[in-house]
């Protein structure tokens, strides 16, 4: 039997879904996994998710169905380029900032632009756009940024009106903000959020009670293959294999397994989500029962409470066959 040329998606970390057992669905998974990504991988991002994220935003609520917003997504690099330099050219200190990037939108290969009535009364039909779009991005794998700053040279700098006509807004709409979607090339921790902004009215639900049953995350760490991404890919390129007789006419490609992480590290519910053939599923699906136990995911508490605690979560494998 060949052993298997395994590479695993960059940014493993990335693909998890970070989920409390409050929150065991897939839809606060998605919530709780999402961070601000200012660092993107020099890879497109395929048409036919842009496609979905576009068809997560225009259906999100508006006023009366109204729909007054306007989308547009650049795939275009040029364009994007021909922007940057403008930008360069008239404000290099802003771009001193971000001197790495590939672009003024800390390098995405893609770019969501948002507009909405001059009058600023859907500025709020908008902005609930723009969450389901980011949303959507994360549970297809990519990262997001919403930007205001690059907005406000798009707006008041003369030589980025070429920009702005490729838009192609309506007359009476300004441009609101873009976002930046790609591949994220890191994985920033979650900032702290303050539990003391939510105050329940009535109920039976106290203060105290909620604190005490950790209803809020100050910060959440992933869960981890003991060692860290390189040594999961390194303990995989040591115990996979291809099924008997499998040659290299026959499919190949990603498998993406699932599976929860519990709080004492082992796995379960181990199941296949995506893959090119059943015997690479039945493959994949055996090495991961195999593994080591993992280090648990853990959810830190705001005051008072404070402190930390193992929690389970679910984790996404990619995991890409190729054969020598």
């Amino acid at each position: 039997m060949k052993r298997l040329f395994l590479c695993l998606m960059a940014m493993l970390g990335v693909l998890s879904l970070a989920a409390q057992s409050e929150f065991d669905n897939e839809v606060m998974q998605t919530i709780m996994a999402r961070r601000s990504i200012r660092k993107y991988l020099d890879k497109p991002v395929e048409h036919s998710k842009l496609e979905t994220i576009a068809k997560a935003g225009i259906n999100a609520p508006s006023a009366r169905n109204w729909q007054y917003w306007a989308v547009r997504i650049i795939e275009d690099q040029k364009l994007l380029t021909d922007v940057t330099e403008a930008c360069k050219a008239t404000m290099p200190d802003w771009m001193n900032g971000d001197s790495s990037a590939k672009n003024m939108f800390r390098g995405a290969p893609a770019l969501i632009c948002v507009g909405a009535p001059k009058d600023g009364g859907f500025d709020l039909d908008a902005g609930l756009m723009g969450q389901n779009m980011m949303l959507a991005a994360q549970s297809l794998g990519l990262g997001t940024c919403i930007q205001t700053g690059p907005v406000r040279f798009l707006l008041t700098n003369e030589k980025a009106k070429f920009f702005l006509d490729r838009l192609e807004l309506p007359d009476d709409y300004k441009l609101l903000y873009v976002i930046a979607v790609g591949y994220p090339d890191e994985t920033p921790d979650a900032k702290p959020r303050d539990a003391s902004k939510v105050k329940f009215i009535g109920g039976e639900i106290s203060k105290e009670a909620s604190d005490d049953d950790g209803l809020f995350i100050d910060y959440f760490e992933n869960a981890q293959f003991p060692g860290g991404d390189e040594a999961c890919m390194k303990w995989l390129q040591e115990h996979i294999k291809y099924p008997e007789g499998y040659t290299s006419n026959q499919p190949q490609g990603k498998v993406v397994v699932s599976f929860i992480v519990e709080k004492d590290g082992s796995l379960d519910g181990i199941k296949v989500m995506k893959s090119p053939n059943p015997l690479l599923s039945e493959e994949a699906i055996r090495v991961v029962k195999e593994m080591p136990k993992w280090k648990p995911a853990r959810q830190y508490f705001p005051p008072p409470r404070q402190g930390s605690e193992a929690v389970r979560s679910r984790f996404l494998l990619p995991v890409i066959f190729k054969q020598p």
